[in-house]
């Protein structure tokens, strides 16, 4: 199926969203869409993961559903495998030697960026997302749990750390897809499995009884309320289309 939100999503840590206004679209409450993504399977958000792959034309149903499978088993063994030592998540980050920055908000126009993690070790997170996402977290923490933003933000981002460090072992990295036969033979890495699985890393270590990929739209919601609301509808077609399939 076309993804007809494509061009207007491409939502959550490390990427950049556009925040102009859209016309004529419904948005809905936040705490409505929050109350229905927490319900949501896991494979309803492994088939959102592979929406956003730009390989994901070259997969079946069931073989998505297996990669990210695979992806989210991947998460749960490094966040199992995680210490924080008792101490804060930025403090054990940092002691793992990676370089912690809280920046107000990045540079440039019309995008807004919520966390990222660039490979010299630092990881960023951006503090307007904060800022504005802790009081909306306080206000449904009854259907969110009891989280900072931050922490899910520097997780997910931290596990990108870790899949570096582990590039000749880790799964996520060393999943390929074979592009062309040989002799002209070229494997590629499946890119939203990292993403899937720094999902399931957050999920892990935070104890969370819902995928975090939730916090594409809440995220969005702060700066775009209508384009949250076209990422809820376009979450919630999935959720037809997964009960309709079987892996």
């Amino acid at each position: 199926m076309e993804n007809k939100f494509k061009n207007i999503m491409n939502a959550f840590l490390g990427k950049e969203n556009k925040i102009n206004p859209i016309k004529n679209v419904k948005a809905y409450s936040l705490r409505k869409m929050a109350d229905e993504l927490v319900k949501l399977s896991e494979n309803v958000w492994a088939y959102y993961g592979f929406s956003r792959e730009p390989l994901e034309g070259k997969f079946s149903f069931e073989e998505k559903m297996k990669l990210a499978y695979n992806a989210v088993k991947c998460g749960e063994e490094e966040g199992r495998n995680f210490k924080n030592k008792n101490m804060s998540l930025t403090k054990t980050a940092e002691e793992m030697g990676f370089k912690i920055n809280t920046p107000y908000m990045p540079n440039g126009g019309a995008n807004v960026t919520f966390a990222q993690y660039e490979e010299n070790g630092e990881i960023t997170v951006f503090m307007d997302t904060v800022n504005k996402a802790r009081p909306l977290m306080k206000e449904n923490k009854d259907i969110l749990g009891n989280r900072d933003i931050f922490d899910v933000l520097l997780l997910h981002e931290l596990f990108h750390g870790i899949e570096q460090r582990k590039a000749d072992t880790i799964y996520t990295q060393n999943e390929k897809i074979q592009l062309w036969r040989k002799p002209f033979s070229n494997k590629s890495k499946i890119g939203c499995l990292s993403e899937i699985a720094a999902m399931s890393f957050a999920k892990t270590v935070l104890n969370l009884n819902y995928n975090p990929y939730v916090f594409d739209v809440i995220l969005m919601y702060l700066y775009n309320e209508e384009a949250a609301s076209m990422l809820y509808d376009e979450i919630m077609e999935y959720k037809e289309i997964t009960e309709g399939c079987s892996a």
